[in-house]
């Protein structure tokens, strides 16, 4: 598959993203938005093929991403980066989209769906949150940024660890393993997410959604556990939920059934 690679400046900074799929057609565009540890053109695993030969799609890549660069002072918040999420669908003159987001990027779909509603047709939230400020959750996350500064291979692992589940992590060849964690070395993007992740609250933004939602809690996520899932369910107005027998990642450990439960939703 060939994405077309593409920019367009917001804000002064110029949000790189992917495009593909039919240039046009009767089903409205998808725009896929990456976590805060995904790469864009890789996050999706194998979504985007199942996607393009029906829908137009876009992938942004927001700034900390290999795609976008930080602002000069190196820090974002959440209005930047769904700003140039709304960016990247304006630019590409075929909105309004459907939103999916994953993780860090399903917080960020929710508050670009709160920030322009005429935009986003009917959105789907893998793995998000409205924010990380619970004590287990702030735990979590300064252990992550301090590995960040001691040990990279350690923060890979770590990262691991609470994205896939202990039974598919079990399940994986060294060599599969030792991929992924190559992948998930801190860059100064990520490390500028992480830290997003421990500043970030959307529970203001959510009560303006008009999109219907969709949001997908899974069982053994140890990232985001259920009951934060339904929490950030519970505050999006009229919203569905669905819980999916996976960890963190799930379009890697359940591709097949993410996909037909994204499809059915926004038929």
């Amino acid at each position: 598959m060939s994405l077309t690679k593409r920019s367009v400046d917001v804000a002064g900074i110029p949000v790189g993203y992917y495009e593909d799929g039919p240039s046009a057609g009767a089903v409205p565009p998808i725009a896929l938005v990456h976590g805060g540890t995904g790469h864009p053109e890789t996050s999706f695993a194998g979504l985007l093929e199942a996607f393009t030969p029906d829908r137009p799609v876009l992938v942004p890549g927001y700034s900390g991403s290999d795609l976008t660069p930080l602002p000069e002072d190196g820090k974002v918040d959440v209005d930047l980066l769904a700003d140039q999420v709304l960016g990247v669908i304006r630019a590409s003159g075929k909105g309004p989209a459907d939103l999916f987001g994953i993780s860090t990027g399903a917080v960020v779909a929710a508050a670009a769906a709160a920030r322009a509603p005429e935009l986003v047709r009917r959105m789907v939230l893998l793995g998000g949150f409205l924010h990380y400020r619970h004590p287990w959750q702030r735990l979590l996350v300064r252990t992550w940024r301090k590995l960040a500064e001691l040990d990279a291979n350690a923060f890979a692992e770590y990262t691991l660890l609470h994205v896939l589940s202990d039974r598919f992590l079990d399940s994986m060849s060294p060599v599969e393993r030792l991929r992924l964690r190559s992948g998930l070395a801190p860059t100064q993007g990520m490390v500028e997410l992480v830290d997003f992740v421990s500043r970030v609250d959307i529970t203001e933004h959510v009560t303006k959604i008009e999109a219907p939602t969709l949001v997908l809690g899974m069982t053994h996520d140890q990232l985001v556990p259920v009951r934060y899932a339904r929490e950030f369910r519970a505050a999006i107005p009229g919203a569905d939920y669905v819980e999916l027998d996976s960890g963190h990642a799930a379009a890697i450990e359940v591709p097949e059934e993410l996909l037909k439960t994204i499809n059915a939703f926004l038929a």
